[in-house]
């Protein structure tokens, strides 16, 4: 088989980047719709044209194909099952309690950072940025709506610092991964990391102090927060109790027990405290006077479909909808027409020649590690999964790293900045994807305040030309 160049590789990518540019122009509001997938889908035609007159065959590409499919499955999974727990939590009062109490306490001007201290800490202690977008992510953002802070914003902190946990904490999957492939101890890489991990969150803090002393109180009062309050009140049933389900969610993430089981534990005992505490609102949402067949018919309702509570404002009517597992098919479609790109990129090996090429031009440290988070952001870009955009940069660039003497956790701490960092900022990654669907703000819109997501992998190459933190103190350089 005759291999690509690399300006002939590069073709497929720049197609792609030119049909999303046009969506984003042409219809902002609506590119998770179908023109993302499309257009991802016609830079996989051009891409498999290419491959086949290089002599790739289309057994090939359809093998290829197949491999980011089986890749992408457990991403499925989370997102059917996120929409489950969206919905259950709803219904059942425990994000509505979130919602209420937090317009008690939350003023505009602390929300967004505040936003990101308490997203720091819950993913810090989960290593899940999904988890914690998926539960405390929705709670703000619905909290930050009823403050009148601009959605974006509100999404842009969640972000930060719910992906500060997923870089840094020993439970985080990227966190070990990273690790694993730069083979470096996990602690070590984690002490390395927060190098440039630490100035990062100050940084992001210091900007979202800023933002929320411009953005507090301009568009709420106290009389709208109590129109919130009273419209929640009215139709929920509120007890601290209800937060008994997220602590059990929140102990059984820590204790290291897979996402999807979790996530349908926690949407379980969200249904039963719905089927306890919430009849009346069950009542109005099935329309007819409440028995076990209509009881069975919205419980189950509101964890597949749509579920549309009528609270008398318009606004709190708006946030309390949610899409349940049906809301998320837009995002799987996307992520199943990204993973036919990557497979096709994979399999006419457009991946390899462009990863090689940029391996094989470095003679120093700070081009090394701008190449490094250059490959990360390149990869999550065509395959839209973060998991390869740090093993197949980490695979590449591993022994470059060792024959100049560069210590393996300049490595890892560069994959963790480079990728995990920056898959949330991609429409058509799984985690950009995901997110935006979860939180309700499209990809492009929450990205310029996702501040410590695109900051990272600018740190980590200013601390390489500055030659700031390159080697860690408590090891041996290899």
């Amino acid at each position: 088989m005759k291999k690509p160049s690399f300006l002939i590789s590069l073709v497929p990518i720049i197609v792609l980047l030119v049909l999303i540019a046009l969506n984003v122009i042409l219809e902002p509001d609506d590119t998770l719709a179908g023109s993302n997938q499309l257009s991802l889908f016609l830079a996989s035609f051009v891409a498999g044209v290419i491959a086949l007159c290089y002599g790739t065959s289309w057994t090939q590409l359809v093998e290829g194909i197949t491999r980011a499919f089986v890749s992408a499955v457990p991403a499925f999974l989370i997102l059917l099952m996120v929409g489950v727990l969206s919905g259950s939590w709803m219904t059942s009062g425990i994000i509505p309690t979130m919602i209420y109490y937090g317009l008690e306490v939350l003023r505009p001007e602390f929300f967004l950072p505040a936003t990101v201290l308490l997203t720091v800490v819950i993913s810090l202690a989960t290593g899940s940025s999904w988890s914690t977008v998926a539960t405390i992510g929705v709670a703000l953002i619905a909290v930050g709506n009823a403050l009148g802070i601009d959605p974006a914003w509100s999404a842009g902190a969640i972000i930060s610092g719910a992906y500060f946990g997923d870089k840094v904490s020993p439970l985080s999957d990227t966190t070990n991964l990273a690790a694993t492939v730069a083979e470096v101890p996990l602690f070590d890489h984690i002490r390395f990391m927060m190098r440039t991990t630490i100035p990062t969150i100050v940084v992001t803090l210091v900007a979202f102090t800023v933002m929320g002393f411009c953005a507090g109180g301009s568009t709420a009062d106290i009389s709208s927060t109590a129109e919130f309050q009273q419209a929640i009140a009215s139709t929920y049933r509120i007890s601290g109790w209800f937060m008994l389900v997220p602590l059990v969610v929140l102990v059984l993430i820590v204790r290291r027990m897979p996402a999807v089981p979790v996530l349908m534990i926690g949407s379980l005992l969200a249904v039963v405290c719905a089927a306890i505490f919430q009849q009346p609102l069950l009542e109005q949402l099935a329309g007819e006077p409440l028995d076990w067949g209509s009881g069975y018919r919205v419980l189950t309702r509101c964890m597949y479909g749509a579920t549309e509570p009528s609270t008398g404002v318009e606004a709190v009517d708006s946030l309390l909808s949610t899409g349940g597992m049906w809301g998320m098919m837009p995002t799987v479609w996307l992520i199943i027409s990204a993973m036919v790109f990557a497979g096709v990129m994979d399999a006419g090996g457009f991946l390899a020649k462009m990863t090689d090429s940029l391996a094989s031009r470095l003679s120093r440290r700070a081009p090394m590690v701008t190449a490094t988070a250059a490959s990360c952001l390149l990869f999550n870009l065509t395959t839209g999964d973060q998991y390869m955009s740090i093993v197949v940069p980490g695979k590449m660039f591993h022994e470059a790293y060792r024959r100049k003497g560069y210590d393996s956790c300049l490595l890892s701490r560069t994959l963790e900045d480079g990728a995990t960092a920056t898959s949330v900022l991609i429409p058509w990654n799984t985690c950009g994807a995901t997110q935006a669907t979860i939180l309700g703000v499209a990809t492009f819109s929450y990205l310029p305040f996702a501040i410590f997501c695109w900051l990272s992998p600018l740190m980590t190459i200013l601390f390489a030309w500055l030659g700031i933190a390159q080697s860690p103190k408590f090891r041996k350089t290899v």
